[in-house]
């Protein structure tokens, strides 16, 4: 059999057996349909016929996936070179690296107080008092802090403003040093009689001699939120930190203290609600 595209067509000796397939040409066999040829899409010519068709269509879907996805492709290349040169035009600009946002911001913030200084006088524009208690608050999260202390009532009293030692005070169970105003906490210092110990009462009634002592039982809804104005006093000074604790149960069983003596002229009370709600300017170092 030659090479020649007729001989496909050509029939043997064996396509005379009865019932054997007669080989024909397209379009000549009895009773064949004619279909129209066509283009397929890499532009063969293809019988149109309906066997066909699930190929053709194929081959369309095929070729159109393919151009998407090089229409895809040929959009991120662009955007990559766009990108590229952008980065190229700020490299020309601020030289191998162009600087980020963060370098920027530390350097606004070393700067800050130098402005404030200049433009305030104070190197925190006069905002230290309405600021420090949010910083106090941020303290307690920072990694580094200092770990606070638990004091037992002996050991809170060894700091009780003797040279040569730190200066503690309680109050509502939480210890701050107040070295830092030794003249007025220190030895011969006004209050002197309030440290080394957690004397919440006296500070609230202003008894000095018979309430140095933590036994709050008994106080007025207002000489509790006096003492509430002096703890956040001591919380959020700027010289004085809180350092710790004091483990100093109370007794249920012990007396509630008595009350202040108070001048006969007085109403009940009276003296502990004016030492109550007092401006705490005592341990101010103006004082």
């Amino acid at each position: 059999m030659s090479d020649s595209p007729e001989s496909v067509y050509k029939n043997t000796e064996w396509d005379d057996i009865p019932g054997a397939h007669r080989r024909t040409r397209p379009g000549t066999a009895p009773r064949e349909q004619i279909y129209d040829t066509v283009l397929d899409a890499y532009g063969n010519q293809v019988s149109s016929k309906p066997a066909n068709q699930p190929f053709l269509k194929g081959q369309r879907a095929r070729l159109e996936h393919q151009a998407r996805s090089a229409a895809q492709e040929e959009s991120r290349r662009r955007r990559a070179v766009e990108k590229e040169k952008e980065r190229q035009r700020k490299r020309a600009s601020f030289g191998d690296d162009p600087p980020s946002l963060f370098p920027r911001i530390i350097i606004f913030i070393l700067f800050l107080p130098f402005l404030c200084r200049f433009f305030t006088g104070s190197w925190d524009a006069g905002l230290g008092d309405e600021l420090r208690p949010y910083f106090r608050k941020m303290e307690e999260w920072w990694p580094w802090r200092r770990e606070l202390q638990e004091f037992t009532p002996l050991q809170l009293a060894f700091y009780d403003g003797t040279p040569d030692r730190p200066v503690y005070l309680a109050i509502a169970g939480e210890v701050y040093d107040v070295s830092k105003n030794r003249r007025v906490y220190g030895k011969g210092g006004s209050y002197n009689m309030m440290t080394g110990r957690d004397a919440s009462r006296a500070f609230v009634t202003g008894c000095f001699e018979t309430h140095l002592t933590h036994d709050v039982r008994g106080l007025s809804p207002d000489e509790m939120k006096g003492l509430e104005h002096w703890r956040s006093f001591f919380a959020n000074h700027k010289d004085y930190h809180k350092i710790g604790h004091i483990l100093n149960p109370l007794d249920p069983q012990t007396p509630i203290p008595p009350p202040c003596r108070e001048e006969p002229d007085s109403a009940p009370g009276a003296t502990a609600n004016a030492h109550a709600h007092a401006k705490p300017a005592p341990v101010s170092h103006g004082s």
